[in-house]
């Protein structure tokens, strides 16, 4: 499986001035290529038209078969993996801050769980609703080409429509899911905790007593649904974010591992290099 290209928007925005300033969008495959996993300043929405995808947010794995729409906050670490089968993607990009000029709720954005609420960035699509998502996105790429005095107003009047679009999808399939199970509901609520409190707690049996489990219990769970240790998961997410950090160059080795809590940067280099077969130094390289 193959990197798939993809857009890095403060890329987008370095450009010139006279590349839009909050809002951009692209085929997936004419995008930058992007190495590793990596996080951008801008929101994003994406239509699958064809073919499949899998999309990493965080430590979440998402199976994407077209017809489909997903989308993703700006502080999720993301990546892009082609399964192996022509594609058609594209995607939109857009900025809080410009995108919410002129609304009165500045937290507008956060009402929409499907952001950043683990396990909702994917949502499938029906012929349908499809059909509704290609015309959105078709009319959203056609005034992105033009520079009109009411064109910014125009694309933000349909991300309005579109988000509204996305929520009520994602009600529909709430509803035709069934209960996945309690024990699949701990996998869930780890990982959702793990993303809020993996630099400074490490240990096993902090998770479990968030979720009033006992360690045993909780351990054994988390191997039978997940097939993997909690500590392995823990692990895991202190390499995917320290990946991230390593790409930033204006940041030493030194203050990535007190940034990310090590006792010094020595036992940083052993548990990336354990992990990796890298050292920071060569993964940065």
């Amino acid at each position: 499986m193959s990197l798939i290209p993809y857009i890095e928007y403060t890329k987008i925005e370095a450009q010139g001035k006279d590349t839009p300033q909050w809002y951009h969008m692209s085929h997936l495959s004419n995008a930058c290529a992007a190495e590793d996993a990596h996080r951008t300043s801008a929101y994003a929405i994406c239509l699958l038209y064809e073919g499949e995808l899998l999309l990493e947010s965080d430590l979440f794995e998402h199976r994407a078969k077209a017809p489909a729409i997903f989308t993703i906050a700006p502080s999720s670490i993301r990546k892009f993996t082609d399964l192996g089968k022509s594609y058609d993607a594209r995607i939109l990009f857009f900025r809080k801050e410009v995108f919410l000029e002129g609304q009165s709720d500045i937290n507008y954005l956060d009402t929409f769980e499907f952001f950043e609420k683990t396990g909702q960035q994917v949502v499938s699509l029906d012929s349908a609703q499809f059909q509704q998502f290609k015309t959105y996105f078709e009319f959203l790429y056609k005034k992105s080409t033009e520079n009109n005095p009411n064109t910014s107003a125009i694309i933000r009047s349909l991300i309005y429509i579109v988000l509204n679009e996305i929520d009520d999808a994602h009600q529909q399939q709430r509803e035709d899911q069934s209960d996945s199970g309690d024990q699949t509901h701990i996998l869930t609520q780890f990982k959702q905790l793990l993303a809020e409190h993996f630099i400074e707690e490490r240990k096993v049996s902090f998770y479990a007593e968030k979720l009033f489990l006992t360690p045993k219990y909780f351990s054994t769970v988390i191997k039978k649904v997940s097939g993997k240790t909690a500590g392995a998961w823990i692990n895991e997410m202190l390499i995917l974010e320290a990946k991230v950090r390593l790409q930033n160059k204006e940041r030493t080795i030194a203050q990535i591992a007190y940034d990310l809590n090590f006792s010094d940067p020595s036992h940083f280099g052993k548990f990336f290099k354990k992990h990796t077969g890298l050292s920071p130094l060569e993964y940065r390289r």
